[in-house]
């Protein structure tokens, strides 16, 4: 019986011959996928007015321009096995990019007082993006098409000789480009923060084109804006491989 029982000890030292449990296998993080997000930021640049009064004179006033922009974007990246990305993103703001001046002025043949001013109010952009992930770290340039609605105001109170009060106001859908670069961080496996600067032309347009006081005028405006923001995404899995099972 002792013997037995000793047996019995030493049978309950030894090693577990059962295999171990399967331990999960979890995909290292990878930016393919489908996202969309929200952003908001602030622009600002200057709103440039060049301009022919006749006689050749011509010059070039500007306004400071600045306020606060804000939408949402979607996109999708593909990672390649080096790390590189290449990606699409699409992006509508609505926006609040103005700048404003008032003018008094005395001139040999009378005063002058007008205001003159324009807004951005609304900015959207189709861009190629292409990085290097630092795991889950991104650090990307991207560059584009842009487009957006610029409304531009003119309004003389009084002029030289009388003229008179008029004034102006029209809104103009323009186009141009965008370029810019920015860094972008996942927090989880499917939200991701970003943080980006944009640079956009939105080129020239001819604002007011007429005749005053007997002289052809020619005020055009041109539109460019520096946009800092942050934005959310979220990434889907939609095309990304199922996690798999390891196997012994």
């Amino acid at each position: 019986m002792a013997s037995l029982c000793s047996s019995a000890v030493f049978a309950a030292d030894l090693p577990s011959r059962l295999p171990p449990p399967p331990i999960p296998y979890v995909p290292a993080f990878t930016w393919s996928g489908i996202y969309i997000g929200g952003n908001l930021g602030l622009g600002g640049d200057r709103f440039q007015y060049p301009f022919y009064a006749g006689f050749g004179t011509s010059g070039q006033a500007s306004i400071t321009s600045s306020g606060i922009i804000g939408g949402g974007q979607v996109g999708y990246n593909w990672q390649f096995a080096n790390n590189f990305l290449l990606g699409f993103e699409t992006d509508f703001d609505g926006a609040a990019i103005r700048g404003k001046v008032t003018v008094y002025a005395n001139t040999p043949i009378g005063g002058l007082s007008a205001d003159a001013g324009s807004r951005i109010n609304y900015i959207g952009t189709v861009r190629a993006r292409a990085g290097y992930a630092l795991d889950r770290l991104l650090i990307y340039g991207t560059g584009g098409f842009a487009y957006g609605q610029v409304n531009d105001q003119l309004q003389v109170a009084t002029g030289p000789l009388g003229l008179g009060a008029f004034s102006t106001s029209h809104n103009y859908t323009r186009t141009g480009w965008t370029a810019g670069a920015g860094v972008e961080y996942a927090i989880t496996n499917n939200i991701t923060l970003k943080t980006e600067y944009l640079y956009v032309n939105l080129g020239t347009n001819s604002i007011f084109n007429s005749s005053l006081l007997g002289f052809g005028v020619n005020i055009n405006q041109k539109t460019t804006a520096n946009i800092v923001r942050a934005g959310l995404n979220y990434k889907f899995d939609w095309f990304n491989p199922a996690p798999v099972v390891a196997k012994y």
